[in-house]
């Protein structure tokens, strides 16, 4: 097994039909994010696996998750 440690500075996905293609940046040092040359990571995930990471990720970050759609008026009157 290969472990590999740094920093995230960037993603990107692709949507393939019941799947995802995950594309993660990232750099082990200073001079490689100041030379803007990360490693690059491709992970392919159901889109179930990117729900839960997602909502996991949410969950420990302490923030809440973004509700999508029209806010209602006493939502937008309140926040």
């Amino acid at each position: 097994m290969t472990e590999n440690f740094g920093a995230l500075v960037g993603w990107a996905h692709h949507d393939a039909g019941d799947k995802i293609m995950l594309r993660l940046e990232s750099v082990k040092s200073s001079e490689a994010a100041r030379k803007h040359d990360p490693d690059l990571s491709r992970f392919v995930m159901t889109k179930q696996q990117a729900a839960i990471l997602g909502n996991y990720l949410i969950q420990i970050s302490g923030l809440s998750p973004h509700h999508h759609g029209r806010r209602g008026w006493a939502r937008r009157l309140f926040g």
